[in-house]
């Protein structure tokens, strides 16, 4: 915050994140959010910065662009402020001013993105396609080989290419391919029959030179390897190899997930999950249900109830998998919906004021406060 603070001044610092749910565990980390104001000059001058990014767990807002997010609900800003006394590590008159009307930045909004906050954990949450699971059947480097089928030309029958080199004893790096017009992917399939003889030993006074065909490909490439054929051996093709692109670009763009998420992974995330065995994030569903049942209370209470610490055991247990993962997030879908009712029938405005938002701009940018 030093840092900041010798350019732009600081008027909100806090905790936020499990800290500030009361849902922390030795293992977690220190998330800060701040507020900050930038001068006006800087503004008029065209230099505006909506947000500042110090390092991973601690982000501070410019004061225009907080006000952005809280009038439209926006439940990581909007959070802010609601936080508990614990959390709040420093503030200014400007923030007071804030507190004492953060019950008008509440409305019908919030039902979509509190509730759109929840299905996008339940979605992370779910299936075997979250990738704690995908070490199980996707996280091998497939080649374009694996890819690739062939129409034999003898019988008319369809193979993996993989299966079909390997049934008639040939290697990938023995295979020529030559591109059919018109047709996409597809390739005329030639072999290397001298290569296959000197690599079989079936003569011992090979005195000729191998053809130099490419292969299929390799590692490194994302295309099949074009050789060239000789004129006389241009109707000498053994097959007609078609290459599955889209199902190949598929699995490349999956593994280059996979691979920036194993280092980026919580190990110990990982471990709770493969602990308890559920096909589903524990962590996800945990945060789906606080955010639900903070939605409940918004229309109820108006005001948002940051702290849940009363829930958490409830929520701790969810996160390691000591419930029934599937239950519980059947259960809380159900009242995910249920909130468009309530929230239909409540008391809130329907949106906040932008004129509103302007003049609260206004008066913090033009040093207008009194009283706090």
């Amino acid at each position: 915050m030093k840092l900041l603070q010798n350019k732009y001044k600081i008027i909100f610092e806090g905790i936020v994140g499990s800290q500030a749910y009361g849902l922390d565990t030795p293992e977690s980390d220190q998330d800060i959010k701040g507020v900050f104001l930038q001068p006006n000059e800087d503004i008029l001058s065209n230099n505006y910065i909506a947000q500042i990014d110090v390092d991973a767990d601690t982000v501070y807002y410019e004061l225009r662009r907080f006000l952005e997010l809280v009038s439209v609900g926006n439940p990581n800003v909007l959070e802010l402020l609601f936080l508990p006394d614990r959390c709040m590590l420093y503030w200014t008159d400007e923030w007071k001013y804030l507190l004492s009307i953060k019950e008008e930045f509440l409305s019908k909004k919030c039902y979509n993105t509190f509730s759109g906050y929840a299905k996008t954990q339940l979605s992370k949450a779910q299936g075997l396609n979250k990738k704690f699971n995908w070490e199980k059947k996707r996280t091998e480097r497939k080649d374009i080989i694996d890819f690739s089928k062939i129409v034999d030309r003898e019988s008319g029958k369809t193979f993996l290419v993989k299966d079909w080199l390997k049934d008639n004893d040939y290697t990938q790096q023995q295979v020529g391919l030559a591109s059919i017009d018109g047709f996409r992917d597809c390739y005329r399939f030639y072999l290397d029959d001298i290569k296959w003889v000197n690599d079989n030993h079936r003569f011992d006074d090979i005195s000729f030179s191998e053809r130099g065909y490419k292969g299929i490909g390799e590692e490194s490439t994302n295309e099949p390897r074009k050789s060239v054929i000789e004129k006389y051996r241009i109707n000498d093709w053994k097959g007609i190899m078609y290459f599955n692109r889209e199902a190949y670009s598929t699995h490349c763009k999956e593994y280059r997930e996979y691979q920036k998420w194993l280092k980026a992974r919580n190990e110990t995330r990982v471990a709770t999950n493969k602990k308890h065995g559920q096909d589903y994030d524990g962590k996800n569903i945990m945060h789906t249900v606080r955010l639900i049942m903070t939605a409940q209370e918004i229309p109820l209470q108006n005001s948002i109830n940051v702290d849940r610490t009363k829930d958490r055991n409830f929520l701790l247990d969810i996160k390691k998998g000591d419930v029934d993962l599937k239950k519980i997030m059947d259960e809380w879908s159900i009242k995910a919906e249920e909130l468009k009712e309530l929230y239909v029938n409540s008391s809130l405005k329907d949106e906040v004021d932008l004129e509103f938002i302007c003049n609260i701009e206004l008066k913090i940018r033009n040093n207008e406060l009194q009283n706090y």
